[in-house]
């Protein structure tokens, strides 16, 4: 790979991070699958897009933000007012904002940004690199979201709604409306979803209302990478790791190309290949180690039993010394 390449991935894994901490909130706190994501993605870079086409690239991605936060609560509130499961309640949300999409782009499938202002071009103004000012704006977003959400997953309405997906019966009992804390946490994921795709927006200079398609699993492949590599531990290093899994899976993404293996057609064929691959290592890492403790435990059985055996047959000879000696004892 080319410097250019490493580069390039760095800054795509780092972006995409956000859209995998976006889906581990629902999918890993509070044990939602959340398809909205998809569809929020999409939004953000379409919102992005026609702010700054108008010249407005910093208000574009909060209003982005905003807009994600707001589908995630209808998710929500289809999900818990009106029982709906959870995973239609995102595919309708998702459906529906395909044509919202549309309408927010006048109708047009995609809207180019070349020749406007971005949060990158502007900062480049007084950095003069442009690979660099990409690297430290886009680290600085995820950096600057996971410390927050750290730190408001260890607040009390943070814990709640931790508590909320472990065991929403037992939170319940104690008087706290777990529907709220549901909803807060979907618009959380789906914000920082179209923060990914705002500023993928911006990175790219172009926005197409199908560019969702098949988002979920480039973010579910960033989540289930980092968990093999660091394992569940705490909301803290879950969203570390997953930021971390997106950098790698935009590595492995940019090999599979560059060895011309796949047709440059085939991403999301890549993208389910990457997924399996890692949903299937620890469950193979899991039948390894039992196999080796089946092993182990055959070989102390083995053991034990000779040990035993040896033990019976020199107390069998220890006692028929003594019967001889008492036998020539009483002769």
């Amino acid at each position: 790979m080319t410097v250019a390449q490493v580069i390039s991935a760095i800054q795509l894994g780092l972006m995409y991070g956000l859209l995998a901490m976006g889906l581990y909130i629902p999918f890993r706190i509070l044990d939602i699958a959340d398809m909205t994501v998809q569809g929020t993605f999409t939004l953000g870079m379409i919102v992005a897009a026609i702010f700054a086409f108008n010249q407005k690239p910093f208000l574009g991605i909060l209003i982005a933000c905003l807009s994600g936060a707001i589908a995630g609560i209808v998710t929500g509130i289809l999900h818990t007012k009106f029982n709906i499961a959870s995973i239609l309640s995102g595919i309708l949300t998702m459906t529906g904002l395909y044509t919202i999409n549309l309408l927010v782009a006048g109708g047009k499938a995609n809207i180019s940004l070349i020749g406007k202002e971005t949060i990158f071009s502007l900062v480049n103004r007084f950095i003069k690199n442009e690979d660099i000012t990409k690297t430290l704006v886009t680290f600085v977003f995820v950096l600057i979201v996971a410390v927050i959400l750290s730190v408001f997953f260890h607040t009390r309405t943070g814990l709640t709604i931790r508590a909320t997906g472990n065991n929403s019966a037992m939170v319940r009992h104690t008087s706290i409306n777990t529907d709220n804390m549901i909803i807060i946490g979907l618009s959380l994921g789906n914000a920082l979803a179209a923060l990914s795709g705002a500023l993928i927006t911006h990175y790219n200079l172009f926005a197409d209302v199908n560019s969702g398609s098949g988002i979920l699993v480039v973010a579910l492949a960033a989540i289930i990478i980092g968990e093999t590599i660091f394992k569940r531990n705490g909301v803290t290093l879950g969203l570390i790791s997953t930021v971390i899994g997106s950098v790698i899976y935009r590595f492995i993404f940019a090999i599979a190309l560059k060895f011309d293996v796949l047709p440059s057609y085939s991403l999301n064929l890549i993208s389910t290949i990457i997924v399996i691959i890692a949903l299937m290592v620890p469950t193979i890492q899991v039948t390894k180690n039992r196999h080796h403790k089946k092993k182990m435990h055959k070989h102390l059985a083995h053991k034990w039993l000779e040990e035993n055996t040896e033990l019976a047959s020199s107390n069998e000879n220890k006692s028929q010394i003594d019967e001889k000696t008492n036998e020539k004892g009483e002769k």
